[in-house]
């Protein structure tokens, strides 16, 4: 092992010619910093878990993960089950960036660059995500199970990627089902668009549903939606600017743990999802881990500063 980082890729990620781009520009990014690093490619899908569980294991003690969101969530997950204990890092690369964002990377690549080389490191919670028949997976972002983990399956299977045609088209044929949702010291029962179990506030590319969620306080937050589906549409502009909640039909909570399931047998499950990646249909389970994993990261949050330079407020403050 001639490297200290081993950068994981996927070169079919959006548009290839542009990923090629910025594989290019980050190379000579990572050279004028003097980083010594080895890249490796991903072949297929989930192929990002198994190089990073391998690599790990063979003794690089960075595993940077270089894409969009899904990639950065196979080289987190990989990693952390080798139980190496190696960094984790991102060079942020996607359309969405929500969890490069959720440790405070902007969506800037050279900058991710300099805090690879700074290699500045902390523990943050990580959530995880169990179903019954075993589907595990760590995450960094959101669970949600509902409209927007079905909005993530259409959009993993429809490669143009268009989430407002998907929104839109879904809209138009959704049906709420009824949930339970157990939680440490509250339960909720009854219909609901979605339920986002929150360890960092967005997805789907800056959507900000659990707003007041920090990946600092050993807690997820949780916002279970029932909105009219004509009035959620209207919503979806209030989440990009962090300005949806406090909401009347929106139930805030937070736990540690977190089991949802189905309220009738009959109704057609919703699926669950986390980091936009889909695990299959509910029942779930949740845990937050405090300060469970440690990460390459910037010493500040640039992504929160970045958002409050562009909105006036950070995303977790209801108060504006």
């Amino acid at each position: 092992m001639s490297a200290d980082h081993a950068i994981i890729y996927n070169p079919t990620a959006g548009e290839a010619e542009q990923t090629k781009k910025d594989i290019e520009y980050m190379c000579k990014c990572l050279d004028d910093l003097k980083v010594s690093y080895k890249l490796f490619e991903t072949e297929h899908a989930q192929h990002a878990i198994e190089l990073a569980t391998q690599l790990a294991k063979e003794g690089y003690g960075r595993i940077i993960g270089a894409g969009g969101d899904g990639t950065c969530n196979e080289v987190m997950h990989g990693t952390i089950i080798s139980n190496s204990n190696a960094l984790v890092g991102f060079v942020p690369m996607g359309s969405g960036n929500d969890i490069p964002a959720a440790i405070g990377y902007r969506a800037d690549i050279k900058r991710a660059c300099e805090i690879i080389s700074e290699g500045y490191s902390s523990n943050c919670d990580v959530g995880y995500a169990k179903r019954d028949d075993e589907t595990e997976r760590y995450f960094l972002g959101i669970g949600s199970q509902g409209f927007d983990s079905e909005v993530a399956r259409r959009s993993n299977e429809d490669k143009e990627k268009d989430y407002n045609m998907i929104i839109l088209n879904l809209l138009r044929e959704w049906e709420n089902q009824e949930i339970i949702v157990k939680m440490d010291n509250d339960i909720y029962e009854g219909e609901a668009n979605l339920a986002a179990v929150g360890l960092s506030g967005a997805y789907g590319g800056g959507m900000f549903i659990c707003q007041r969620a920090s990946i600092e306080d050993g807690l997820f937050d949780i916002s279970i939606v029932n909105i009219d589906k004509v009035k959620l549409a209207r919503q979806f502009r209030r989440m990009y600017s962090a300005s949806l909640l406090p909401h009347p039909d929106v139930k805030e909570y937070q736990s540690k743990k977190v089991r949802i399931e189905m309220r009738n047998s009959e109704q057609d499950p919703y699926y669950c999802q986390v980091d936009g990646e889909v695990l299959g249909l509910l029942p779930v389970t949740y845990e937050c881990i405090e300060a469970g994993y440690e990460f390459i990261r910037p010493k500040i949050n640039e992504f929160a500063e970045e958002f409050k330079e562009k909105y006036g407020h950070y995303m977790w403050e209801c108060t504006h």
